[in-house]
């Protein structure tokens, strides 16, 4: 893997894990727990391949809140 697609797959997952924390709330929100294991899913279905988390995560939280 050469240094570019490592910053990209790093960027991405720094990318992710800051829109996760940002959706956090208090509560304890069932919200971020749906969202993460959908986003999961996503990964899975794409066949695993790393470098596409934060379009996961963002088509998981549409998917989420178009359904409230």
């Amino acid at each position: 893997m050469s240094q570019t697609e490592k910053h990209a797959n790093s960027s991405s997952s720094d990318a992710l894990q800051r829109l996760a924390s940002q959706n956090h709330q208090d509560d304890g929100a069932p919200a971020d727990e749906q969202i993460r294991g959908r986003a999961y899913e996503l990964y899975v279905e794409r066949g695993s391949q790393p470098g596409d988390g934060v379009e996961d995560w963002l088509q998981a939280e549409r998917e989420y809140y178009t359904q409230q």
